[in-house]
C-alpha cells in the first residue's frame, strides 16, 4: 500500500491506477482523468472567449455602421435638412408657441453640431470594433466605447448601452492577445 495517494477532496486513500476517489468522486491529481478535464476546460474556456468576443463585435457594429452612414448623410445635407424643418409649419408653430428666436442658420448649425458628435461616437465605437476584432489594444477599445457612450449624450439609453458594452469589453480581457514584453 505503499504506492497510495490521498485524495485531495476528502483524504481517503487512493489506490494506483484509480481516476476517481470512490469516497467523494473528485478526480485523482496527476491521472488521465485529470488530463481530460483540464482539456476539456481549455476548449470550454475558448469557446466562451470565442463568443464573447463575436458578440461584442456584433454590438459595435449594429451601433456603429449605422450611426456613421446616417451622420455622415445628415453632415452632407445640413443645409436641406435644416430648409425642410425650417419650412414646416408645424415647426414654426411650436417657435412661436415657446417663444424661441431661431433662425435657419442657428437649425443647421444645430444639425451640424449633433451629426458631428454623432459620427465621433460612431467612429469611437468602430475603433472599440477594430480593437476587438484584431484581439489587441484592449485599453484602447475599452477607452474608446466609453468616449462613444459619453458622445451621444443626447440618448440616456445610448449612454446605459455604451457604458454597458464598455464595461463587457472591460470584463473581456482574457480575449485580447498579450501585448509582446519589450525586449531586455
Amino acid at each position: 500500500m505503499e504506492d497510495s495517494k490521498f485524495c485531495t477532496g476528502c483524504g481517503k486513500a487512493i489506490e494506483p491506477g484509480m481516476q476517481f476517489c470512490p469516497q467523494c468522486g473528485c478526480v485523482v491529481s496527476g491521472s488521465a482523468a485529470e488530463a481530460e478535464f483540464e482539456e476539456r476546460k481549455q476548449e470550454f474556456n475558448e469557446a466562451v472567449r470565442f463568443a464573447r468576443r463575436n458578440w461584442l463585435i456584433f454590438l459595435l457594429a449594429v451601433y456603429s455602421i449605422p450611426v456613421i452612414v446616417a451622420t455622415l448623410y445628415t453632415l452632407f445635407d445640413a443645409s436641406s435638412i435644416a430648409s425642410a424643418v425650417w419650412s414646416s409649419s408645424e415647426f414654426q408653430n411650436w417657435i412661436e408657441t415657446h417663444g424661441y428666436n431661431f433662425t435657419q442658420s442657428d437649425i443647421q448649425n444645430y444639425i451640424t453640431y449633433a451629426a458631428g458628435l454623432g459620427l465621433a461616437s460612431g467612429i469611437c465605437a468602430m475603433v472599440s470594433l477594430i480593437c476587438i476584432y484584431l484581439k489587441k489594444y484592449w485599453i484602447v477599445a475599452v477607452l474608446a466605447c466609453f468616449i462613444a457612450a459619453f458622445l451621444c449624450f443626447w440618448s440616456i439609453f445610448g449612454v446605459i448601452i455604451g457604458i454597458i458594452v464598455g464595461w463587457m469589453i472591460f470584463s473581456a480581457k482574457d480575449i485580447f492577445d498579450e501585448q509582446p514584453k519589450a525586449a531586455e
